[in-house]
């Protein structure tokens, strides 16, 4: 399981991911949003954000068996860093703002 701000060096990520880290390689360049950071040896080192990515890569080639292509067109739709949780609390705030509103307008007589 991935933690909030720790670094993967890429057997530990295809171990996490369980896909092989020559895989990992090709997405790099199958996927050019996906950008790990690198060390001054220049060794990979992906982030927990790196490996929500991959997540989604995942799931589009194997469970929603598109091709690497199609997945790539889905994924550069998408704005760079925004994944599921960030989606889930922005739509909270915009109800939670919409709701005042709401009431707001009620009030007004």
């Amino acid at each position: 399981m991935a933690l909030p701000g720790r670094k993967y060096k890429i057997g530990e990520a295809s171990a996490l991911l369980g896909i092989p880290v020559t895989t990992l390689r090709s997405w790099e360049k199958a996927f050019p949003m996906l950008a790990p950071s690198k060390t001054k040896g220049g060794h990979r080192e992906y982030s927990e954000s790196d490996l929500s990515f991959l997540t989604r890569i995942i799931e589009l080639l194997r469970n929603e068996g598109r091709s690497v292509p199609s997945a790539r067109n889905i994924l550069e739709k998408r704005p760079p860093g925004l994944d599921l949780p960030t989606v889930e609390t922005l739509l909270l705030e915009v109800r939670k703002g919409l709701a005042i509103l709401s009431a707001n307008d009620r009030e007004i007589p």
